[in-house]
């Protein structure tokens, strides 16, 4: 894991709101990831806020992109702020191979 990366989470009742800040690599994916699969389950929603991310490595992004198509429980995500357009995955994105 980076040092320069940091999540910070709060919920409730229906939604969870993942504030994702620093850069984001491929440990910062994994540990994304993580945390992710931990709540998908449990929580309805996901939104994660990607507005305080200063650096979107290419590598980091492919590996997010392809674990959220990969798994379906991962499918209902909500990426907002900033980067949240390039965060989402679609297939048919370059980082799906």
């Amino acid at each position: 894991m980076t040092s320069n990366f940091r999540i910070s989470a709060h919920k409730n009742k229906l939604n969870l709101y993942l504030d994702l800040m620093g850069e984001f690599d491929g440990s910062s994916a994994m540990e994304l990831i993580k945390v992710l699969k931990e709540y998908s389950s449990k929580i309805k929603n996901i939104i994660i806020n990607t507005s305080g991310l200063n650096l979107i490595n290419p590598f980091g992004l492919g590996v997010l992109q392809r674990e959220c198509l990969a798994d379906s429980s991962l499918n209902g995500l909500r990426f907002i702020g900033k980067h949240g357009n390039i965060m989402e995955p679609h297939e048919g994105d370059p980082f799906w191979y």
